[in-house]
């Protein structure tokens, strides 16, 4: 076969996005600021687990001004749960680095968006491409996969060429890049895709050549780590439960509950008196799958300074990871 034309599979795929995307809540305006919202939420994260994360934030900062002025513990609050901490903090120092640096104003080209903090080449790409509609390249997951199967290519960098060669083609870079990543999503997928509903199968050269489950290479897994961690849930006389304020970079600043060898007490391990096991809950951090078991404790001695008595039922006012509301419904059956 010939080899595929980009103007002619830009095309296709900006008329298939234009009758096919679904209606997401950051598509409505296209504001720079929301666009950049979803795409760091997006990353590494589904789309139907986003889009209430989103609505929910958008409504608690509204503007780039508000999220900039926001503290580290209000917006980890609001990411809560989904994950990935260190995206939500990013964010945070990227729109304060707008406000001071760009008038408050998210800049359009590349060499500007990637002096930003936590902005990269897919981010600052679909920040150019779909805020602005310019010409940009993208490689996310979904596009990856495009791209090597329309193309019959294998390594990253010649996706990127792909992806380069297809946004100099394109009428609306914005169109072309949703576009790719919705094909990837909905029609081009992993596994049995659906060749027949693809606008550019008469295009593809995987799909010519029988090599569609051999497009793209699969990455090598990682391997999978098990895991067995105890919570304890200790409770004052007012019903409130310790937690601990978390100091690592991966979760700074998120609350957890005492668990493990934790020390709660300076120089020392958590001393803790078991009752019986109230249940247990499995939970997948990345390559960990972790099987949670959920003890009733009682505390000896003070607590240190980076804990706190929280309320169960104001959790959501504070930072904390999703296997927290995990325990605590485990904890609420039991007593």
């Amino acid at each position: 076969m010939h080899a595929p034309d980009p103007r002619t599979i830009a095309r296709k795929i900006e008329t298939w996005f234009a009758r096919h995307q679904r209606p997401l809540p950051w598509r409505k305006s296209y504001d720079p600021y929301d666009v950049w919202v979803s795409e760091v939420m997006l990353q590494q994260t589904r789309m139907e687990v986003v889009v209430p994360y989103f609505e929910r934030f958008l409504e608690r900062f509204p503007t780039l001004g508000s999220l900039a002025a926001a503290t580290d513990r209000d917006v980890m609050t609001a990411w809560s749960g989904l994950g990935y901490y260190r995206r939500a903090r990013m964010l945070r120092e990227g729109a304060a680095a707008v406000m001071e640096r760009f008038d408050g104003r998210i800049p359009s080209t590349i060499e500007e968006l990637l002096t930003i903090p936590g902005i990269g080449r897919y981010t600052a790409g679909a920040l150019r491409s779909i805020g602005f509609d310019a010409r940009a390249p993208i490689v996310d997951g979904n596009v990856a996969r495009v791209v090597s199967r329309i193309f019959g290519v294998d390594s990253v960098r010649d996706y990127w060429d792909c992806a380069e060669f297809l946004a100099n083609a394109c009428r609306s870079p914005r169109a072309l890049n949703q576009g790719l990543m919705e094909i990837g999503a909905l029609v081009c997928k992993p596994r049995t895709p659906a060749c027949l509903l693809c606008p550019v199968r008469d295009s593809c050269v995987a799909l010519a050549t029988g090599r569609i489950d051999a497009l793209p290479p699969p990455k090598p897994k990682r391997a999978t780590r098990a895991l067995r961690i105890p919570l304890y849930l200790i409770a004052d006389r007012k019903g409130r439960v310790l937690m601990r304020r978390e100091s690592g970079a991966l979760m700074n600043a998120m609350y957890h509950l005492p668990h493990g060898d934790t020390s709660l007490l300076p120089g020392r391990p958590l001393e803790a008196k078991r009752h019986d096991l109230l249940g247990t809950f499995r939970h997948t951090i990345t390559n960990r799958k972790i099987e949670f078991e959920v003890y009733v404790a009682e505390l000896r001695g003070r607590i240190s300074r980076d804990c706190e008595w929280v309320n169960p039922n104001a959790i959501d006012e504070v930072p904390h990871p999703s296997y927290v509301k995990k325990a605590l419904r485990v904890w609420s059956g039991s007593v």
